[in-house]
């Protein structure tokens, strides 16, 4: 018997794109604040500032599970208002753990790599975090929060290959960009390990079946620079090198991001089965052009 899974973050990059792809594998129900998520699956409103919406959101869903990707996942907008991003990302996170265990549904909560501290490549699980930047930090309130109550925590990479909505993942931004001839400024300074939604959803089919707390890195094979990354897009779908440009993360005036994010996934991989797309193919999944 399939499993009920409340995706919160349902009209986001990652978490629309996340109940699309476990939609075969469980009873899949989205919440939504501002904008709708995926068609054809059963919705519900979600406000994660309001402790009743989340009350209601979670006892409406009937759910077994809670895969929590809603954020205000956007950097600069949490560097400048960063009441908001407490009340949203790490408050909104400790409300739904009350509603799940009212529920009786444990939350697998999406995280980012940008709590890594930044000074080695491949972090693992148990390596000190310091997040620097409000969201990084907001994020990690969050972490705290869900593993203290016994629940999983999955900390992903840049995301690259198929979104959802508008924005598009990093792949998809530069591929737009580049096929409409525009210049790219790319940091070769700061290194991630990215990967796509499908391999995402992999792992996370896994913890729905069999919930299990702890934290988990789901980074991809290779360690890359965004520069890098850009020249990775350009060779995949035939596009211009020659457009992207070296910039130096260092000079930006930008809220800073750990230098080195990368993720050693083997716990994942272990525990799991996680093997995660290639880059290339990964990127090969992107979409052609800006999402309408």
């Amino acid at each position: 018997m399939k499993r009920r899974v409340l995706v919160t973050g349902a009209s986001g990059l990652l978490g629309g794109r996340l109940a699309v792809l476990l939609a075969p594998h469980a009873e899949i129900v989205t919440a939504h604040h501002a904008l709708a998520g995926p068609g054809g699956l059963p919705s519900v409103p979600l406000d994660l500032a309001s402790p009743a919406s989340v009350d209601d959101a979670v006892r409406a869903s009937r759910c077994d599970v809670v895969v929590h990707s809603a954020a205000l996942a956007d950097v600069d907008a949490c560097e400048s208002d960063p009441e908001r991003a407490w009340r949203i990302n790490a408050r909104g996170t400790e409300y739904l753990l009350d509603a799940g265990r009212r529920a009786g549904a444990p939350v697998i909560a999406v995280s980012t790599d940008l709590v890594c501290r930044g000074d080695r490549a491949f972090a693992r699980e148990d390596d000190a975090v310091d997040p620097q930047i409000v969201y990084a930090r907001t994020k990690r309130a969050a972490e705290e929060a869900v593993l203290a109550a016994g629940g999983t925590v999955v900390r992903v990479p840049l995301i690259v290959g198929c979104g959802h909505g508008a924005r598009g993942t990093a792949s998809e931004q530069m591929r737009w960009a580049l096929t409409a001839l525009r210049r790219l400024p790319l940091f070769t300074d700061q290194f991630r390990s990215p990967t796509d939604a499908e391999s995402i959803a992999s792992a996370l089919e896994r913890l729905i079946a069999s919930p299990r707390p702890g934290l988990f890195h789901l980074g991809g094979p290779e360690r890359v620079s965004r520069h890098e990354l850009g020249l990775r897009v350009a060779r995949v779908f035939g596009l211009r090198e020659d457009l992207i440009e070296p910039a130096l993360a260092s000079a930006s005036r930008a809220a800073p991001r750990p230098a080195d994010a990368s993720l050693d996934s083997s716990r994942a991989a272990r525990e799991l089965g996680f093997r995660p797309r290639t880059l290339d193919e990964a990127i090969a999944g992107s979409r052609p052009g800006a999402a309408v």
